[in-house]
């Protein structure tokens, strides 16, 4: 069976730590021909430099499929969603299409200021390169940094810096806000793909099956006698969504502005239909609870809404008024669950969790999350125990029992139960086992539990108890069974020849093929050493994967230009014993290894000139590295790692296989070392 090998995110790192760092199913959609990396979109894409009357776009005007992304560079659940698109369309080469429409959210500070450099960078046919500095910086967003970004991507830097302050941009700004806002987007990420509507960074399963559907659909009119193109898209766009399927072909497809003030309402040729939310979910999933978690509430209320939170996310404190709006609705028949997703790339996300469990020891939870949240800026240590002595906690019963880590246990049984119900991120709000994206409205909520209150009710009558209410409906709720950790099929690798980190004779070879231009592989460096530092019987065993046409057959366009000439100096370097530390600098520098701009050999022979300035800072013999260069000594080894990664269905970069199974797990140091050790002792 067949798997896709490439991990779509490393949110960088921090988005997959919130979905446990899994790697994705392979799609039933024609295989990917990359893996996705926020520095692999190139300008064979991007537009010509155009009237900032049209929205940016990428991929073939042919496409069968259009996805509109409305997004905030700021926003961090954009920055996953940005991760997927990029993944979908590696995914679907020839079929897909995108276009970006600016969000700014009001309370993102640096969001309209990194719109406007977009769009500046528009204006010379280079939104795409800028969109990924962007995201890929997105704790970095400054006016400093939009001028470094713009150099380095190859701008005109005082056209650039003219561009910022050009009313005309700020005006295209206001009208992708206007836009969006009409298109009843109430917050970001937003999508519609050929007009269906997608909110949220959702899972990349639900993106496939609504793509393939589409296909289908497509693949139908064409067999029909239609022509693949715009025409074809505007057609699937007013049938897929009727109510605003016009509207999206004039403001987004052909740049006319929306109505002065246009409101959602305003949107759709049915009237109020514009105004409506999307639609609400009706899948019930098997939201199970322990019954220690923290309640407020009536604890045998028929409705039971759990919401899975992080302190120190944002979203999560502005969702807080609707659910205690809706509480208050409904004071006997509505309870509200707390559950802990603290994610990884809020450093101080864990350590308010466990003060809140220290809190709730006291009977102060309540007091405790109110404090925090009303703070999230201040969640260090000092600012923890400031808003525990303020809640009125026992200060020395709080520090012993924050120092011990009792409740860690807690946390962590919250999020490997939210992994069996696709919690991907935070607020993940559930009323009845229904999934609520975010951005809602008390009246939402009201409208969904005035639903399942009708459901409660007739089994009340039926002579269910109420505090029983809850579990029978969701007995039979979906649940996520996540693929195993490492595939049953073993491939055969040959070490010999490859670069080995760790004992050669190791119990345990991880084998990483790797691209030397691709960010995430870069990225899993850190985890993969400190596995093998830690665990004596693991070794890493290095081979080539690189994602150019140059070098290898099985790509079908040069995605990374600098991988092979890169990859040919690392083999010199093994030649000579350096091949680690050699690994090491170019992985450092791989952004900045070749220039953005020029021809392809001029860039080339400056990218050569540091790859000799590497191999001089190691230790290495540059005549003789480039003799083995010259001479194609790496052409058999190069000719073995790609004829073994065919049969090993390799995809993409980077692929991990151990014991020749391919890896699916997460990607943390400490959950990987704990399915090496079960494989170690014959459990896996």
């Amino acid at each position: 069976m067949k798997k896709e090998n490439a991990i779509i995110a490393i949110i960088a790192a921090a988005v997959l730590g919130a979905i446990g760092g899994r790697f994705t199913a392979k799609p039933s959609a024609p295989a990917p021909t990359a893996a996705v990396a926020p520095e692999t979109l190139k300008a064979e894409a991007a537009p010509a430099p155009a009237a900032a009357a049209k929205a940016p776009s990428i991929g073939p005007e042919t496409a069968k499929v259009t996805i509109i992304e409305i997004s905030d560079f700021q926003c961090p659940f954009c920055s996953r969603a940005f991760t997927t698109l990029e993944d979908l369309r590696k995914q679907y080469p020839n079929d897909l299409r995108v276009i970006f429409i600016n969000q700014p959210l009001p309370f993102h500070q640096n969001a309209k200021p990194a719109a406007t450099a977009a769009l500046a960078a528009h204006k010379q046919g280079k939104f795409w390169e800028m969109y990924n500095k962007l995201f890929s910086n997105q704790q970095q967003l400054s006016d400093d940094n939009y001028k470094k970004w713009a150099q380095e991507i190859g701008l005109d830097a005082k056209k650039f810096e003219a561009d910022l302050k050009d009313p005309e941009i700020a005006k295209a700004v206001e009208k992708d806000m206007a836009t969006a806002t009409a298109l009843g987007v109430r917050g970001t990420p937003g999508f519609f793909i050929n007009g269906v509507n997608v909110s949220g960074a959702q899972p990349i399963e639900n993106f496939k099956k609504i793509i393939d559907e589409q296909i289908t659909k497509a693949n139908d009119e064409i067999g029909k006698g239609a022509k693949a193109g715009p025409d074809l898209m505007e057609k699937l766009t007013r049938v897929n969504n009727p109510a605003l399927g016009d509207n999206m072909i004039k403001w987004v497809f052909k740049g006319e502005n929306p109505p002065a003030n246009a409101a959602p309402a305003d949107a759709a040729k049915g009237g109020d239909k514009g105004n409506q939310p999307p639609p609400d979910d009706k899948q019930v999933w098997k939201v199970v609870l322990r019954g220690d978690e923290p309640v407020k509430g009536k604890a045998d209320a028929p409705i039971t809404i759990v919401e899975y939170t992080d302190f120190q996310c944002p979203f999560c404190s502005k969702v807080i008024p609707a659910l205690d709006d809706t509480l208050k609705a409904y004071p006997d028949k509505v309870r509200l669950v707390f559950k802990n997703y603290p994610l990884s790339f809020h450093q101080n996300a864990l350590p308010a969790a466990e003060a809140a469990q220290c809190a709730k020891e006291q009977g102060k939870f309540w007091e405790l999350e109110e404090k925090l949240f009303a703070n999230q800026g201040e969640l260090d240590a000092a600012g923890l125990s400031k808003h525990a002595k303020d809640a009125g906690l026992n200060m020395a019963k709080f520090d012993d029992c924050v120092k011990s880590h009792k409740h860690k246990s807690v946390i962590e049984a919250d999020m490997a139960a939210a992994e069996k119900i696709q919690v991907t991120g935070t607020p993940s709000v559930f009323v009845q086992g229904r999934k609520m994206v975010a951005g809602r409205a008390p009246e939402d909520f009201k409208r969904v539990v005035d639903e399942e209150l009708k459901k409660a009710d007739d089994l009340i009558k039926a002579g269910t108890s109420s505090k029983d209410v809850y579990a029978k409906m969701i007995a039979d709720g979906k649940e996520f069974t996540p693929p195993p950790p490492l595939d049953p099929k073993v491939n055969n690798f040959d070490y010999d020849g490859s670069p080995i980190l760790g004992n050669k004779n190791a119990k345990i070879k991880i084998v990483e093929y790797k691209d030397f231009q691709c960010p995430f592989c870069a990225k899993i460096i850190p985890t993969l050493k400190q596995v093998q530092k830690e665990m004596p019987d693991v070794a890493i065993v290095f081979k080539h994967f690189p994602l150019s046409s140059q070098c290898n057959p099985k790509m079908s366009r040069d995605m990374h230009p600098a991988a092979c000439q890169a990859m040919y100096w690392a083999m010199a370097a093994q030649d000579q014993g350096k091949f680690w530390e050699y690994e090491d600098l170019i992985y450092n520098n791989y952004g900045t290894m070749m220039p953005a701009e020029g021809e392809l050999p001029a860039r080339q022979a400056a990218q050569l000139e540091k790859l000799k300035g590497w191999a001089k800072e190691v230790g290495m013999d540059v005549a003789k590295a480039e003799k083995f260069v010259t001479d194609k000594k790496y052409q058999p080894k190069l000719d073995k790692d790609l004829k073994e990664a065919e049969v090993a269905e390799v995809r993409g970069t980077p692929s991990l296989y151990v014991n020749g199974r391919s890896y699916n797990g997460p990607m943390q140091a400490d959950k990987m070392k704990e399915i090496l050790k079960k494989l170690s002792e014959g459990k896996l």
